[in-house]
């Protein structure tokens, strides 16, 4: 997070007119002001390990290879799991548990297979590292309305200044836009939650490689945004970089 900083200091001290430089960001002119606090998930990398634990489908049926209990037990708790090439998600919770987890609930979770690269969203679409974030979309349980006494969209675009011109992981930058393709159940009110895509160890590990500076780790620190108006006829975007599906 200090590199990051930094370098973003040193390139704004030097007047290099970089995106990203804060002060030089103007809001859209359509863009309706609000803010939000973020943190982030991924689509955990999983280990095999053949005296781990299997993964089973809602039925019970074993649908994937077993899985490094740590591993496991993260997935379950992000929701995502790839493993063995393949990518799983959360299919529900039911049965006797599966394993030992400090998050309890998870014992119990089953999956069922992605046919996306990274992961499937709130309406089985394809979830997009970066890109991607879960919003209160008034679907689950505690949702708190945040949007002039509503909800946001299901694919509304939210541009944060704080995340323009940032550099991602494979050398892109980003343009500050997100979508609300997904939702989560701890994820209520001006809350969202961006997806950073497979990512492995700790989540502490995950923190410490977001590329965001915006994202709150335990503070609730909001930051300023804007929600975009719907498109009517959205038109494809390119993908350009290295988490774009082959």
């Amino acid at each position: 997070m200090f590199s990051r900083l930094l370098r973003r200091l040193l390139v704004c001290g030097f007047g290099l007119g970089v995106a990203g430089c804060g002060a030089q960001h103007a809001p859209p002119p359509d863009g309706t002001p609000i803010t939000v606090w973020a943190t982030v998930y991924r689509l955990v990398d999983g280990r095999t390990d053949g005296g781990g634990i299997p993964i089973r489908s809602m039925g019970g049926r074993v649908i994937g290879p077993t899985v490094a209990r740590s591993d496991w037990c993260a997935g379950a708790l992000a929701g995502s799991l790839r493993v063995g090439g393949e990518v799983f998600n959360f299919a529900g919770v039911t049965g006797s548990p599966q394993a030992n987890c400090s998050h309890g609930p998870s014992e119990r979770v089953r999956w069922q297979r992605s046919p996306h690269p990274y992961g499937t969203g709130a309406r089985s679409n394809p979830l997009h590292p970066f890109r991607t974030i879960a919003c209160d979309l008034g679907w689950v349980g505690g949702s708190t309305p945040w949007v002039n006494g509503g909800y946001p969209e299901f694919g509304q675009r939210i541009y944060i200044p704080a995340a323009d011109g940032v550099e991602l992981p494979d050398g892109t930058v980003h343009d500050g836009i997100f979508i609300c393709e997904d939702t989560g159940g701890a994820v209520t009110g001006n809350h969202i939650d961006v997806f950073l895509g497979p990512m492995s160890g700790p989540m502490s590990r995950v923190i410490a490689r977001n590329p965001f500076d915006f994202v709150s780790h335990g503070d609730h620190a909001e930051v300023q945004a804007f929600l975009l108006p719907m498109e009517t006829d959205p038109q494809p975007q390119p993908c350009r970089g290295l988490f774009c599906p082959r």
